[in-house]
């Protein structure tokens, strides 16, 4: 469970990155309540970008956007 966490957490940096540097929004893959909750964490963490829900559920995804 522990590399499971670790990879979200990276997988969250690099497309916060990612949108900070493009400057437009980023979805992420579809992924259980569990893992967006690490994903929303992570991005809450940091100043730069935010992040929220969108879909329904099996389908639910993150999206990370620039902070406005």
């Amino acid at each position: 469970q522990k590399s499971k966490e670790s990879y979200l957490k990276t997988l969250a940096n690099s497309a916060a990155d990612e949108v900070v540097l493009l400057k437009k929004e980023k979805e992420l893959s579809p992924m259980p309540p569990r893992d967006r909750r690490i994903v929303h964490l992570v991005i809450e963490g940091r100043g730069d970008v935010v992040s929220e829900s969108r879909g329904e559920e099996p389908e639910r995804k993150v999206v990370i956007r620039p902070k406005p």
